[in-house]
């Protein structure tokens, strides 16, 4: 145990409730696409699962429109994780950002493995729900974000 004293009172007018209250226009703008972009990711990873199905139970010509729309993916979820930092979110919803993109990494790795090794390719479809879990644990931390701001500058006026 350490002997170190622990602060725990509340925020003084100069720490995190003023940096919330002080956002730039472009810094207020990018969180609002930032939330737009992980519903849009959400959207998508639907979509995704959609054109799976098709495939498998309609016509496996449609593995090219799953393969296609794929790409789609990768590229909002870059989007996403550098909108979390243009957005100057907090370091942990920025990490979650990252593991989302991870998440699409590993997807496409596990596609792409040999048949030798098919059991690490069935983690693919599990891959795919971590990646739909996470952004809807995503989306429900900015929320809690952009309530915990309102919360605070309501306090501060209060």
């Amino acid at each position: 145990m350490s002997n170190l004293p622990v602060n725990r009172s509340k925020p003084e007018a100069g720490d995190r409730a003023v940096e919330l209250t002080n956002l730039s226009p472009l810094v207020v703008i990018s969180r609002l696409m930032f939330k737009a972009m992980v519903l849009i990711f959400a959207i998508c990873i639907l979509i995704q699962v959609f054109l799976a199905g098709l495939a498998v139970f309609w016509d496996s010509a449609q593995w090219a429109s799953h393969t296609g729309f794929s790409r789609l993916l990768i590229i909002v979820s870059i989007l996403i994780l550098v909108m979390s930092f243009v957005a100057r979110l907090p370091l942990s919803l920025r990490l979650r950002s990252a593991g989302l993109f991870g998440i699409i990494i590993l997807i496409a790795v596990s596609a792409k493995l040999p048949s030798g090794i098919g059991y690490l390719s069935a983690l693919h479809p599990v891959l795919a729900l971590l990646l739909f879990f996470g952004t809807v644990s995503l989306i429900r931390k900015t929320d809690a974000l952009k309530k915990e701001k309102k919360q605070e500058s309501a306090e501060k006026s209060g």
